[in-house]
């Protein structure tokens, strides 16, 4: 979806956590508007769908905390099964923080958490994982070094050495 800054997707909203579950946070936005009876203020409400299976939602939001979130998606709230006007992501998660640290380029260390097929899953740091290719002598538990190639759309493309 194409976001543009005329219809304010791309902008950090606060909003705040009212339940969280094991693939997705639940949010309520308050917004204010002036009218001509005077300022009138509505609640709407949010959910960030996780798509990581290693990431957990559980050590980074807590009930009733506050989290900057952009809006990615606006739903009509009678046609979804929970009720939601918007789908949000967090500003700031904890990958997004371990880029920051640790710009494209850097070597860091890793250890492998799981393998399947041809592919194995690296954590990086709490809550920071990539997938990249196996390696032949890889198992599971192994530190390993890896170059950080790319990040875009909060993945992080590694190279193994």
């Amino acid at each position: 979806m194409k976001t543009k800054s005329s219809d304010g997707m791309d902008k950090c909203y606060s909003a705040v956590v009212t339940k969280v579950k094991d693939d997705r946070v639940f949010f309520e936005m308050e917004y204010f508007r002036s009218t001509k009876s005077g300022i009138e203020n509505s609640k709407k409400t949010a959910a960030f769908f996780v798509k990581q299976k290693n990431f957990n939602p559980h050590t980074c939001f807590k009930c009733r905390e506050i989290v900057e979130v952009k809006v990615i998606k606006v739903f009509k709230p009678s046609e979804n099964f929970y009720h939601l006007n918007y789908e949000v992501i967090p500003c700031s998660l904890p990958i997004d923080e371990f880029i920051k640290a640790h710009p494209i380029g850097t070597m860091v260390q890793g250890s492998i958490e799981a393998i399947t097929g041809a592919t194995m899953v690296i954590c990086l740091a709490p809550n920071v994982y990539a997938l990249t290719k196996r390696c032949k002598h890889a198992h599971t538990g192994q530190k390993v070094d890896c170059k950080i190639d790319k990040y875009r759309n909060q993945k992080i493309s590694l190279r193994v050495f």
